[in-house]
């Protein structure tokens, strides 16, 4: 039963998610506008290059197109949203609802993300076609997936990121300026932009002591084949500690935050 009600409430987001079809459009077209700018600015700096910083032209533009993906998959999320619900005081009559604050926000971001992914594949599928793209494949069942489980293990590590920065709207609704610059600085760190490990080895050892990271970088990485054995064990591993981590720090600012909006609304 209890699954029945996040279910419908999936399917009722994903209605909606297609009601908002400027906000969905925005949304795309930004991906869109930084795979391209991305994509040719490597592709130009290696049009005469085999290779460039350890990485082949095939696997450097194959990251590129990756990237645009897990971007929709990881990325992708509605909870920039709970502050204005906070503020709206909407909150009051969804804590009434016999369903949990956190599950509800996972049913509005996987509807959210079905649709980003949905359409982030034909958009990669339809410009690697046009531009005749080469596409590195895992040729190994086990790569997919270890792909797989460290692409979802990046989808929960990010919900919790950004579900803890929506949960700030318990102190102040002017959160939209630090959860942008936010933004711009994980998906920096993240490799949402050129891999982690063209970096200085220094610089490189700094941020994969950050959560940022494995959320696009060490999937990619994996995929690739860059890592193997081991080392793909010691990247789910420091995934599952943060999302240990991170729940904890997602549980502890939701019962602060709840205790704050109980006194200021009496």
């Amino acid at each position: 039963m209890h699954l029945k009600k996040y279910i419908t409430l999936f399917w009722l987001s994903w209605q909606r998610q297609l009601e908002m079809r400027s906000e969905f459009m925005f949304e795309r077209a930004r991906s869109l506008a930084i795979m391209l700018s991305v994509y040719y600015l490597w592709s130009a700096l290696l049009e005469n290059q085999t290779s460039v910083l350890g990485y082949s032209r095939q696997d450097l533009l194959t990251y590129v197109l990756l990237m645009t993906l897990l971007r929709a998959w990881v990325l992708g999320c509605v909870t920039d949203r709970i502050p204005m619900e906070i503020a709206k005081g909407r909150l009051s009559e969804l804590l009434l609802r016999p369903i949990s604050h956190v599950g509800y926000w996972i049913s509005q971001d996987l509807a959210s993300k079905s649709l980003n992914i949905g359409f982030a594949v034909v958009e990669v599928s339809v410009f690697a076609w046009l531009v005749k793209a080469p596409l590195t494949m895992p040729t190994e069942v086990a790569t997919w997936l270890w792909f797989g489980l460290a692409t979802m293990f990046g989808m929960i590590m990010y919900f919790q990121l950004s579900y803890m920065l929506g949960v700030m709207g318990f102190w102040t609704a002017q959160s939209w300026g630090p959860r942008f610059c936010f933004e711009i600085l994980l998906e920096f760190c993240a490799g949402a932009y050129f891999p982690i490990d063209v970096l200085p080895p220094a610089a490189q050892r700094a941020l994969m002591a950050l959560p940022f990271p494995y959320l696009i970088f060490a999937p990619s990485s994996i995929y690739l084949g860059r890592i193997h054995g081991g080392a793909i064990a010691s990247c789910l591993l420091h995934q599952g500690v943060w999302i240990v981590v991170l729940s904890f720090g997602v549980s502890q600012i939701w019962k602060r935050g709840l205790r704050f909006y109980s006194a200021e609304g009496g």
